[in-house]
């Protein structure tokens, strides 16, 4: 019996220790847990949402291809924003919050979010959308660029870090003054509007 519980004992920290033991990584593509996302893509610049599109009447087929375009993009923030915050959340006992990996990371994300942001929207301004989308074109980039707010500024934040160590950074929770752009009763809007549209995406589930 004693022999029993010794024997589970040891398997139980040997998966305890395995499990710290690939929390330690910093591959990208090892985290498992809620808001570390797998296989997280890194941003370029070539990967933003771009188009020379100016003064067209956009069919529901461009339309369709440029929102897809412009909520994929969203897709991969959000789940850089995610694991960058696991990572700075697993840090504890030193004096920096963020390394300079991360900073570099979180602000090249942060610049490639805002172009991501002010492209589509000078792409919807300068062209006619089909009849129906405007409102709720609208009502996507809103509800983005709220979420993008966590990061839009993360150059400053990152420089408050380095004179006030012992504050945290985060990266994903929206301030409440956009809670009215960033909430169920919108989701559900822009949900049925993509569903209507067949434009498919798991942006606006993150």
């Amino acid at each position: 019996m004693k022999k029993r519980i010794l024997f589970s004992l040891v398997l139980v920290l040997t998966v305890i220790l395995a499990a710290c033991s690939n929390g330690d990584s910093d591959d990208d593509n090892s985290y498992s847990e809620k808001h570390a996302p797998t296989n997280v893509k890194k941003i370029t610049e070539q990967d933003i949402f771009s188009s020379d599109k100016k003064g067209e009447q956009l069919s529901e087929d461009e339309a369709n291809q440029a929102i897809k375009k412009y909520l994929d993009v969203n897709s991969d923030i959000l789940d850089n924003k995610y694991l960058i915050q696991y990572k700075l959340d697993k840090q504890t006992g030193t004096d920096t919050k963020i390394t300079d990996k991360q900073a570099k990371r979180l602000s090249e994300l942060s610049h490639n979010a805002v172009k991501n942001d002010v492209r589509f929207e000078k792409f919807v301004k300068n062209n006619t959308l089909p009849k129906g989308y405007k409102e709720n074109v609208d009502r996507i980039i809103t509800y983005f660029k709220a979420l993008n707010s966590t990061i839009s500024n993360a150059d400053e934040d990152i420089e408050q870090l380095d004179y006030q160590p012992q504050n945290e950074l985060n990266v994903v929770d929206v301030s409440t003054k956009y809670a009215g752009d960033v909430n169920g009763k919108q989701q559900d809007k822009i949900k049925k509007f993509l569903k209507e549209k067949e434009i498919k995406t798991d942006a606006v589930d993150k």
